[in-house]
């Protein structure tokens, strides 16, 4: 499913450029990762991070920022470096992947 703002396309465009598919697979894209969990039904769970978090942008988008934050010990890096139109891109991008 493309995404479906002009937004989450640009979340869509970091989400492949900051090497995420690389790890996470989100079927129908160039993201084939497989590491990480697969992405391709994301939004509609209710949580995120193993039931931590709740299933919103906000979330979302902290999460991308700094997972050790909410999960000491895991894998994923944070991505902080980013703006936070970036992350909010990113996270519009991932809350639209049902």
């Amino acid at each position: 499913m493309a995404p479906a703002s002009a937004e989450a396309q640009r979340g869509a465009e970091l989400f492949l450029s900051e090497g995420c598919g690389g790890c996470h697979a989100v079927r129908g894209t160039q993201a084939e990762g497989q590491v990480g969990p697969d992405l391709t039904h994301l939004a509609s769970r209710v949580s995120l991070a193993a039931g931590i978090l709740p299933m919103t942008e906000d979330a979302l988008r902290d999460w991308v920022r700094d997972p050790a934050e909410f999960k000491p010990g895991v894998e994923m890096p944070g991505y902080d470096h980013l703006s936070d139109e970036e992350l909010s891109a990113m996270a519009a991008y991932l809350g639209g992947l049902e």
